[in-house]
C-alpha cells in the first residue's frame, strides 16, 4: 500500500497497516486517539486504513496532555470504555495512563504507536525489524543476559554511570515464539509473555525492549542519562541522577537537568522520584536514534531507566507520570558477570 497523505509524502504504509488489519474486523467500533501536536498525517493514514477495513472508526482529537501517562479528556476516557479497540497515536504516551489501564482490564485492547512518531518514521527504522525475531531475542535476553536466578545488577557507562540495584525474583522470561506465532497480533501479557503486570492487553509498535522492574528501594549510585528522555527528547547534555535507596535525591547537569527538575516539580508527585521504576534492555536491530522514546529505547544494546509508575512492568509503584531515560552504550554486570559491554551483547541473544 502506498500513500500521499495531504500531498506531503509518498511511500509504503505496509508496516503501519499490518497490526490494524490483523486485529480489527469489519464493523468493529474503533476509537483513534490523537492530539493537536502530533503529526496529523499519522491519524489520517490510520483512518484511511480503517476505512479500507470497513471498521466503524471515530477520531478523538484533543489538546496535548502535559506529560506522559496523563489521561485524555474525560469524554474520551468514557468513549474508550465503549469501544472494541482503542488506537493510540498521541504525542504523549497514553498506553499506561489510568484510562487505558481500565479499558484493557475490561478486555478492550489498545493498539499503540504513541509518543510522537512521524509518518516517515513509520516507514523505516525500528518498525521494519523482524517482529518474530524480536520475540526470540527477548527470550534469550531473559535467559542468557539475566537468568531466572539473577539477583543483582551493576551498570556503568563512559559518561560516569555507576549504578546498582536488585532484580531478585523479578526476571520473567517470555517463551520462545511457536511456529504459529503471529508477531502482529494483540498480546495478552500475563498469558503470552509470563509477565505479572496487571491485565495488559495491547499491541505496541515500534517495539523491542526486554522489561525489568527492579526491587523498589534497592538502587544506589550515579545514573547518567546520555541519549533521550521522555518529554525532553534528544539530550543536549547528559543528566546525572544521584539515587539513594531507590530514590532520586539530586539531579545534576546542564540545561536538560534543569528542565527535568522543573518538570518533576510541576507534573510529578512523590513517587515520580522513585528510580529505577524500570531498567530495561533494547533488542530491536533496526531501531535508530530519532530523539523520541518510542524508537530510541528499543535500539539494540541500549538500556533505559524509568522514573515513577512501574505497575505496568511488574512493579508496585503508582505515580502521575513515568519517564524513561536512555543510555546509548551501557555496560551491564549481572551477579558480577559482564553481559553487555558498551552496548554490545557478550552472550547469545539470537538463538542457542
Amino acid at each position: 500500500m502506498t500513500t500521499a497523505v495531504s500531498g506531503l509524502i509518498t511511500g509504503t504504509l505496509e508496516h503501519l497497516r499490518r497490526p490494524l488489519v490483523r486485529n480489527i474486523k469489519k464493523g468493529q467500533r474503533v476509537l483513534v486517539l490523537s492530539d493537536t501536536e502530533h503529526d496529523p498525517r499519522v491519524w489520517q493514514a490510520i483512518m484511511t486504513i480503517l476505512a479500507d477495513i470497513e471498521a466503524d472508526a471515530t477520531l478523538c482529537l484533543f489538546s496535548r496532555r502535559p506529560a506522559d501517562y496523563y489521561d485524555p479528556p474525560a469524554a474520551v476516557c468514557e468513549a474508550m470504555m465503549k469501544s472494541d479497540v482503542n488506537v493510540l497515536c498521541s504525542s504523549t504516551g497514553m498506553l499506561h495512563c489510568a484510562a487505558s489501564l481500565r479499558s484493557m482490564e475490561a478486555g478492550i485492547p489498545s493498539i499503540c504507536l504513541d509518543g510522537g512518531m512521524r509518518l516517515e518514521w513509520l516507514q523505516s527504522g525500528a518498525i521494519t525489524d523482524d517482529m518474530k525475531q524480536i520475540a526470540v531475542r527477548k527470550h534469550y535476553v531473559g535467559k542468557n543476559v539475566f537468568g531466572e536466578g539473577a539477583k543483582s545488577c551493576r551498570v556503568t557507562s563512559r559518561h560516569g554511570t555507576d549504578f546498582t540495584y536488585s532484580v531478585e525474583n523479578m526476571i520473567w522470561i517470555p517463551p520462545l515464539p511457536s511456529d504459529s506465532f503471529d508477531p502482529y497480533k494483540i498480546i495478552n501479557f500475563q498469558k503470552d509473555e509470563n509477565r505479572p503486570a496487571g491485565k495488559l492487553y495491547y499491541y505496541l509498535y515500534p517495539t523491542g525492549e526486554f522489561n525489568v522492574a527492579p526491587i523498589e528501594g534497592t538502587a544506589e549510585g550515579k545514573l547518567v542519562i546520555d541519549l533521550t528522555m521522555h518529554h525532553l527528547g534528544l539530550l543536549g547534555s547528559p543528566i546525572e541522577l544521584t539515587v539513594e535507596k531507590g530514590r532520586i535525591v539530586k539531579i545534576d547537569g546542564g540545561t536538560d537537568a534543569r528542565i527535568l527538575r522543573d518538570f518533576l516539580a510541576t507534573y510529578g508527585d512523590d513517587n515520580a522520584y522513585m528510580c529505577p521504576a524500570e531498567a530495561s534492555v533494547g533488542v530491536n536491530a533496526k531501531a535508530v536514534v530519532r530523539g523520541i522514546q518510542r524508537e530510541d529505547k528499543n535500539i539494540m544494546g541500549t538500556m533505559h531507566f524509568g522514573l515513577g509508575t512501574n505497575v505496568d512492568v511488574g512493579g508496585s509503584i503508582m505515580s502521575k507520570i513515568h519517564m524513561d531515560g536512555v543510555i546509548l552504550e551501557p555496560t551491564l554486570y549481572v551477579d558480577g558477570v559482564k553481559r553487555i559491554e558498551d552496548g554490545r551483547f557478550l552472550v547469545p541473544i539470537e538463538g542457542e
